[in-house]
């Protein structure tokens, strides 16, 4: 065989496979031919650390009649400079180091998030403001003990610090967990990390925020969540076509934030938006033959059976899993669609992605 005939072969046999592969029906690849288990894989458990908690509107108050140094004072030999409006550290209350302060400092208001973990019911966090002028740090109201998830959506620009001591016995270990990054009036909590260095906020007038990036806006208009996933193939006058397209999207839910990895995209820190019912579908696959004789298909119906383009329905989210469109925070950019609805994961053309939620 000459090398010209050998590539010729090669190139026919891989056309043959492009074309084998995609002739395969919808239905021959659709959910209705998946079984329990091949189903239960489109549906992803929100992180356990989605909290519908609601945010105190109080406005965090300086008590100045009771002032704290905090530089050189003898009683106090453990101050740290948190870089940036979030934190997550471990330390210890000793005889030797009494409480300890964590200044941080945020350049416009702010809605604040932080809990204190320890095994230590005595041990408690509360909120300082801190005038570093005078090098005086002064009490607020708004605190918490181990456990408590303290939540305030009036937090103004400045300096501030989280104040960890002991009412009683000392020496054990503890967690401090902060964050600060999101525009101040949130109403709830949407979803954290473990660690509240991610945490998602929601808004009275139904916008989402992520560590103050922009998310979406529920019951809004989120045109920029609209994702088109385009395959062309083309030869010799011939060509493949498969379109997937979801617009004027419904937000049932959201969570994470997680590290998602598929053969199509992936995300560092990203968010899963759970679809509802009403949600615009649209699939559409097509195929031509130069011939002779000349051969053309074309098809708009769906993994399900069902033509688009469609609305999401009560049987699509109750008897198929979740339907999710994968945000990438960083850039905002929706980046893929797990979903039965989407032929490359129902047919197994492409391994169901991986989803890890951050800490």
């Amino acid at each position: 065989m000459n090398r010209k005939h050998g590539v010729s072969v090669i190139l026919a046999f891989m056309v043959t496979l492009l074309v084998s592969v995609f002739a395969l029906s919808s239905t021959a690849y659709g959910a209705a031919k998946l079984d329990d288990h091949e189903l239960q894989e489109f549906n992803v458990k929100a992180s356990s650390n989605n909290k519908q908690i609601d945010f105190d509107s109080k406005l965090p108050e300086a008590n100045k009649n009771n002032g704290t140094p905090v530089h050189q004072a003898p009683s106090i030999q453990s101050n740290f400079d948190v870089t940036g409006d979030r934190m997550n550290f471990e330390d210890s209350l000793t005889a030797d180091d009494l409480d300890d302060f964590w200044f941080f400092s945020v350049d416009s208001d702010r809605s604040i998030l932080f809990e204190l973990q320890t095994d230590n019911p005595n041990y408690i966090v509360e909120l300082y403001q801190v005038d570093w002028d005078t090098g005086t740090a002064y009490p607020t109201s708004i605190g918490g003990y181990d456990g408590d998830l303290i939540a305030n959506n009036q937090l103004p620009a400045g300096d501030w610090a989280l104040r960890v001591y002991s009412t009683d016995t000392l020496e054990d270990s503890y967690t401090v967990k902060m964050n600060a990054t999101n525009p101040s009036g949130a109403a709830s909590v949407i979803s954290t990390s473990s660690t509240l260095l991610y945490a998602v906020l929601s808004y009275p007038s139904g916008e989402i925020y992520s560590n103050g990036n922009y998310v979406a806006t529920i019951d809004g208009d989120n045109a920029h969540l609209d994702w088109e996933r385009e395959y062309y193939f083309a030869w010799d006058g011939n060509y493949n076509q498969r379109d997937h397209n979801i617009s004027d999207v419904h937000i049932k839910s959201i969570s994470g934030p997680v590290n998602y990895s598929s053969s199509y995209a992936s995300s560092s820190n990203a968010l899963l938006i759970y679809l509802d019912e009403e949600t615009l579908f649209t699939y559409h696959e097509s195929s031509y033959r130069s011939g002779p004789p000349t051969q053309y298909s074309s098809s708009f119906v769906d993994t399900l059976g069902k033509t688009t383009p469609r609305r999401l329905d009560t049987d699509d989210l109750t008897n198929y899993g979740d339907h999710i469109l994968v945000l990438d925070v960083n850039s905002g950019e929706t980046i893929d669609f797990f979903s039965v609805l989407n032929y490359y994961y129902a047919s197994g053309v492409e391994p169901i992605p991986t989803i890890n939620f951050l800490n």
